[in-house]
């Protein structure tokens, strides 16, 4: 199955690098790569993505819009310097990715495998 991706983050070298991990691996297609959660929004409504990296702190988002989005029929990997008891609000379950910045590749497939296998059961 091919996986249609978004990236959601307001640094650059993030984008750039998770768009160069996604670009290398079978199976992803990069569809955007924005700050804009309202775009990411969008394209879950009409279901032209399936995968979305996403960063939880970006200027002016707020974590409520965050929280919000993750609820959606869509896969989710959380990008994020933070550590995961920074992020406990957000309510991550199992189905739900965490990658640390700077992730390595490895762990960047591991995570996408991760999720896709569980939400496939």
């Amino acid at each position: 199955m091919k996986y249609r991706c978004a990236i959601v983050d307001d640094e650059p070298l993030a984008l750039d690098l998770l768009e160069s991990y996604i670009r290398k691996t079978a199976g992803l297609e990069l569809v955007i790569k924005t700050d804009d959660l309202q775009k990411a929004e969008q394209l879950v409504e009409d279901k032209r993505v399936d995968l979305i990296f996403l960063d939880i702190n970006i200027r002016g988002v707020e974590r409520e819009n965050i929280t919000r989005l993750i609820q959606k029929d869509c896969y989710f990997i959380i990008v994020t310097a933070y550590p995961l008891s920074f992020i406990e609000d957000i309510r991550l379950n199992t189905e739900h990715g965490y990658l640390s910045k700077p992730a390595s590749f490895t762990l960047f497939l591991n995570e996408v495998q991760r999720v896709t296998k569980e939400r496939q059961r």
